[in-house]
């Protein structure tokens, strides 16, 4: 029996000495882990806020190019307007300019619509 309670002792001190880690290897080991963590960790925040100022760089961008093309598009339909008063007052003006052209032209185009005969006294002026 004392060699079965050898065996036993040996295997018990065995499990005792395998099994257990002490803190500092523990420290050791994690400590590299842990820092390149926290480095992904900043990394990460960085390129966060990043994104968000790039995001909001953007968005203003958007913003005034949507209010640029807002203004050009204002300006254009006014341009548009004009454009057609233009052409309204222009086909007018060749209108008027087509009657006086042909009240012009007909003037020396005379024809007599009637003829009279006026008689007057001898020696008398009225």
């Amino acid at each position: 029996m004392n060699r079965a309670s050898l065996v036993i002792a040996l295997a018990a001190s065995m499990v005792a000495t395998v099994g257990c880690a002490s803190k500092n290897y523990v420290r050791q080991q994690t400590t590299p882990i842990i820092n390149k963590t926290n480095e992904l960790d900043d990394l990460t925040a960085q390129n966060s806020k990043a994104i968000k100022d790039v995001d909001a760089r953007a968005q203003a961008g958007i913003q005034d190019v949507n209010t640029r093309a807002a203004a050009a598009d204002q300006k254009a339909q006014s341009a548009g307007q004009q454009a057609a008063q233009a052409q309204t007052s222009a086909d007018n003006a060749v209108h008027r300019v087509d009657v006086l052209t042909d009240a012009v032209s007909n003037l020396d185009n005379y024809k007599i619509v009637t003829e009279a005969a006026v008689h007057f006294g001898f020696d008398k002026d009225f």
